[in-house]
Order: C-alpha cells, then sequence, then structure tokens
C-alpha cells in the first residue's frame, strides 16, 4: 500500500526546530493534504509517482525527477535558515559519495526545500548548497513529497524503495554512517522482494514446461 503510518512523522513535531514546518504548511493529514486543505472538496488527487522540478546546482541538474524512482531513495527536506539542516546537508553528501563508490547509480538522492524561489532565489540557493557542502539532485517542489511522507520537521530524512514505502527516517542530524547502512537494509530487502516475486512468477525457470527436459505432465517424451 501507498499511504504510510502518519505516526511516526507526527511524532517528530518535537524534535529539533521541526515544529516550523507545521507552522507553515500546515499539519500532514491521513490523506496526503493539509488540515486546511482537507476542507477543500475539490482538491486534485495527488499523482504517483510524483514528479518534482530540479534545479542545476552540484550533483543536480535542471529537469524532473519522480518520486520514488525506480531505485531506492533518499529524501531530505530542510530550509535554508536551519542550523541543523546546514549540518545535515554535508552528511548527507558524505553518504551519497561512499553509496555511489559501494553501489554505483542503485541509490537516489534528491534534497528538497520548503523555501520557496521569492524567499530563496535558484541563484542564492545554489550558493548556499555548495557553501555547506550539498552534492545531489535538488528541488524547490517539498510540497507533495512532504504530504506523502508526513515530514513534519526539519531537517528529515527519509530512506525508501522503489514502491514509494519508507524504510528509514530520521529528524535532525544524522551521522552519514547511519545514512548507509539504512539505505543498504533498504537495498537487501528491495533485492529480496525482487527474488521473491520471481520466484512466485517462475521465472527462474522451475516448473516450466520442459525446463527439465520432461515433458508438460513431467513425461520424458517416451511411451
Amino acid at each position: 500500500m501507498r499511504r504510510r503510518d502518519v505516526v511516526a512523522g507526527i511524532g517528530s513535531l518535537g524534535a529539533l526546530a521541526g515544529a516550523g514546518s507545521v507552522v507553515r504548511y500546515g499539519l500532514p493529514s491521513i490523506d496526503g493534504g493539509t488540515a486546511a486543505a482537507d476542507d477543500d472538496e475539490d482538491e486534485e488527487v495527488e499523482e504517483w509517482p510524483m514528479e518534482v522540478e530540479t534545479i542545476e546546482a552540484r550533483g543536480s541538474e535542471a529537469g524532473t525527477m519522480t518520486v520514488p524512482s525506480e531505485n531506492v531513495m533518499v529524501l531530505m527536506f530542510f530550509v535554508n535558515g536551519c542550523g541543523n539542516c546546514q549540518a545535515q546537508t554535508g552528511r548527507v553528501a558524505d553518504a551519497r559519495a561512499q553509496l555511489r563508490d559501494d553501489h554505483g547509480d542503485a541509490v537516489s538522492f534528491l534534497s528538497l526545500t520548503y523555501d520557496s524561489r521569492e524567499q530563496i532565489p535558484p541563484d542564492e540557493l545554489r550558493e548556499w548548497w555548495e557553501t555547506h557542502g550539498g552534492n545531489g539532485y535538488l528541488s524547490y517542489d517539498a510540497a507533495d513529497p512532504m504530504h506523502e511522507y508526513a515530514a513534519v520537521g526539519y531537517p528529515v530524512t527519509i530512506v525508501i524503495d522503489p514502491d514509494g514505502e519508507e524504510h528509514w527516517r530520521d529528524t535532525g542530524i544524522t551521522d552519514g554512517s547511519r545514512i548507509v547502512s539504512a539505505v543498504e537494509d533498504a537495498l537487501e530487502a528491495t533485492a529480496a522482494d525482487a527474488e521473491n516475486e520471481s520466484a512466485e512468477n517462475g521465472t527462474d525457470g522451475a516448473g516450466e514446461p520442459g525446463a527439465d527436459g520432461t515433458g508438460e505432465n513431467g513425461s520424458d517424451g517416451t511411451n
């Protein structure tokens, strides 16, 4: 199922400066909207996977990116004026460097700011990103992913699989090694799920007619 239990996200309200995002954006609701948006009966159904716009920055290209992607993904939600976010940006970049060395392109990194272009224009955001060691895809489009994953607080770092299911999160400053460990756990779980699905579908050749040299009913072709 797509929707995650929002309890973990709501529980982060008391962590660090996390309550700030609730004041600015509203409390995430079970159906992915905000408390204010729930009153709008004409609210559009969120598309899945979500598409966000990325900007040109270190490790990021201008274009679009889907959440979830076809591989394991690390999401970081932040605001530029948050000291903990500044520290976390470099730690996420460190985790990205290690994971790229160990796993190549099997992991995607996307950082999303709650700030708007009016609050921090792209040129200033790029400078902020480089100053604090950022490296990876960068986007202003935090709203829909924030609602989907109940990312109440900042910085919030979340690991999701290709189906969009959350495997791990932390609010505040997180050591890069913990992110690496969480991602590798998600990679292992994703690989195990793929193997189980293949076995269930018989795509490993087991049980297919003629796979062992016998006929469909187990005969060897002799009378």
